[in-house]
């Protein structure tokens, strides 16, 4: 029915008109929201880590065929040792008791190196073969890659795995079966002692160039440092090689 102009539109009838109204620009807001402004749920749940909590991967520990030499030697030293927790300070040389021989396998008769002479082929495969170990993580009490090492366990492992040769576990015992070495005259291979009036407290192996590697300490993993760094050159005791037997 056709409204003259001039009559009002009835009131139920301007309500129907204001309910459509409403509906399509209820809908029409909606498609355009749905298609520019929802994020999917796979993006609101995704959450970047902060760098900072962001951890490297264990270093994965090289293989080696050798290893097994040097199980042998820590096993039969762990059996001989039952009660040894690990390396935290020696006592001074004058209180250490000189071990019997601890030369075995294929290095023995070999001929010990001169500290006067230049070869020290032995220096640079011991070297070698320990940075193989970088970032292995420290263990108080360690001689194994698998569980860790601590410093002596570093040089004590190195031996056995190199030369197949089973050295004194402890640094004071280590000096008492090597050759002092004046720290100018410092090779590849040779043992770099610290400590605090006289006893030792870590060992390293010189690898060249003012540098050692070494089993640092709790917390922190194998890695090379300068004799020159203000905690270690404060600390220098002496050095030592011990050649292969």
């Amino acid at each position: 029915m056709a409204l003259e102009a001039g009559h009002p539109i009835p009131s139920r009838t301007r309500l129907f008109f204001r309910a459509a109204a409403w509906s399509v620009a209820v809908l029409a807001a909606a498609t355009v929201f749905g298609t520019t402004a929802v994020v999917s749920p796979a993006m609101a749940q995704a959450k970047v880590p902060a760098k900072s909590k962001l951890k490297p991967a264990p270093k994965a520990v090289p293989a080696d065929p050798t290893d097994r030499m040097a199980d042998q030697l820590n096993a039969k030293w762990q059996q001989d040792n039952a009660s040894f927790s690990g390396f935290n300070s020696a006592a001074p040389a004058a209180a250490a008791v000189t071990p019997a021989s601890f030369s075995t396998g294929p290095a023995a008769g070999a001929a010990k190196a001169s500290p006067s002479t230049g070869n020290n082929e032995w220096g640079d495969r011991l070297v070698s073969r320990a940075m193989n170990y970088l970032g292995t993580p420290y263990r108080y009490g360690g001689i194994s890659p698998q569980t860790g090492f601590d410093c002596s366990g570093f040089v004590y492992y190195l031996y056995g795995a190199v030369f197949g040769q089973r050295i004194p576990r402890m640094p004071h015992d280590m000096v008492r079966e090597a050759t002092p070495v004046a720290r100018s005259d410092l090779q590849k291979g040779d043992l770099v002692m610290f400590g605090y009036r006289g006893a030792i407290t870590h060992v390293g192996i010189y690898s060249g160039n003012g540098q050692f590697v070494h089993a640092t300490h709790r917390g922190s993993p194998v890695m090379v440092t300068s004799l020159d760094a203000d905690y270690y050159n404060t600390r220098y005791l002496k050095a030592v090689r011990l050649a292969p037997q």
